[in-house]
């Protein structure tokens, strides 16, 4: 593990870099736990045991050619509720997206960036004890093979042409992430982009086969970070934990 020599708007702590490893997400959780400062970053040009939100979806990378990176918080370090933090970060890499390469990211919660469709980065928060671990990994590359992806994915090459060197992508990420979690309109913000919002979607709330679906229109985020839905009886639902089947809106 080496120490990048990359400026980082999180109290300037380091960033630390690997060629190859089980997950960002992991050696993140063992450096806090040997008492580095908050606001830490660990990258990796591979990722074995990269994995998305859900525990059997893997994210698939190109070595060395993509961004995997874990941004570490401690939770006192976070002004507003944890719960929150994927969907702003969502709104991070979407500052990064547009500002950077004129794309226009549509922000899917809980917690993917498509563009045109096509997934181009997902992000997973996970707390442990006083710490907030946010795992981001962006598609600067096609990933390969296309043939084993669950739907279509979207790349930064595929959009622009250009090929980008992820240690410089991650420098100009960090300030976007960290004006997207300062951002007070970041609500206002992420309706602009959100994918799916006016549309009726099926709605399964809870852990994976814990409920009874609905059908709802997405009306926004929510402050805690859930989706507000209007359901089939005209009633507001904030939804925190649950999937939406989106499959007709790509």
């Amino acid at each position: 593990m080496t120490e990048l020599d990359l400026e980082n708007p999180f109290y300037s702590a380091p960033v630390y870099h690997l060629e190859e490893t089980g997950s960002t997400m992991e050696d993140a959780a063992h450096l806090a736990a040997e008492g580095k400062a908050s606001g830490f970053v660990v990258t990796a040009d591979y990722q074995i045991s990269g994995r998305g939100r859900i525990a059997d979806r893997r994210w698939e990378s190109s070595r060395g050619r993509d961004l995997l990176f874990t941004l570490a918080l401690r939770l006192n370090d976070i002004p507003f509720g944890p719960t929150a933090l994927s969907l702003r970060c969502g709104l991070g890499l979407a500052l990064l997206l547009e500002k950077r390469w004129g794309l226009e990211p549509r922000i899917k919660w809980p917690n993917d960036l498509l563009i045109r469709g096509g997934k181009i980065a997902g992000i997973l928060c996970q707390g442990r004890g006083e710490w907030f671990f946010t795992g981001i990994g962006l598609n600067l590359v096609s990933p390969t093979p296309a043939s084993k992806l669950r739907r279509r994915a979207a790349s930064v090459m595929d959009e622009t042409g250009r090929e980008e060197e992820p240690s410089l992508v991650l420098s100009a990420l960090l300030p976007a992430l960290k004006e997207a979690l300062s951002a007070r309109d970041w609500q206002e913000q992420i309706n602009r982009r959100l994918f799916g919002a006016g549309s009726q979607v099926t709605v399964y709330p809870g852990a994976a086969g814990s409920g009874e679906s609905y059908r709802a229109r997405i009306l926004g985020a929510a402050p805690d970070g859930g989706l507000i839905l209007l359901d089939g009886d005209g009633h507001r639902v904030s939804l925190i934990t649950g999937e939406i089947d989106f499959q007709h809106l790509y």
